[in-house]
């Protein structure tokens, strides 16, 4: 009994993370937020009509948990796609410990490689809001 407590202790946080992110599974499984009122919409949209990075990750995310992938895509490429890099973070980050391990470990976490992913978001709002993107999206 003592082991679990002291488990608990240690990872609290982890396991508040988890519960966290348990319960987001479990309420986007069940409630679709094209149909539902109450999820929060996003303040660029209702101000200027323009899309930015995170529009459509709650749709992505119910669709992605009905495995509905291409809809997923459609609804926010990027989240779809930062779901894979983050993946690889977690498999990385608990892979056997090496030097190249490490060397990466670091690389994802520089601020070159923050400024970068900034980069990319911008760039996916402004792209997002182009009639090619939504041409190329539609098509797929």
């Amino acid at each position: 009994m003592l082991g679990i407590i002291y488990l608990f202790k240690k990872h609290k946080g982890q396991i508040a993370v988890l519960v966290i992110f348990l319960a987001l599974i479990v309420i986007y499984y069940f409630f679709d937020p094209t149909k539902s009122g109450w999820f929060p919409r996003c303040p660029l949209k209702l101000l200027t009509g323009y899309e930015c990075a995170g529009c459509g990750v709650q749709r992505s995310f119910h669709s992605l948990l009905h495995l509905r992938f291409v809809e997923a895509f459609r609804y926010n490429a990027l989240f779809v796609l930062s779901i894979l890099y983050f993946l690889f973070l977690i498999i990385l980050k608990y892979s056997e410990s090496s030097r190249s391990k490490k060397k990466l470990l670091n690389f994802f976490f520089s601020k070159k490689w923050l400024l970068f992913l900034i980069i990319i978001v911008l760039l996916f709002s402004l792209l997002k809001n182009t009639d090619c993107y939504k041409t190329f999206i539609n098509n797929l």
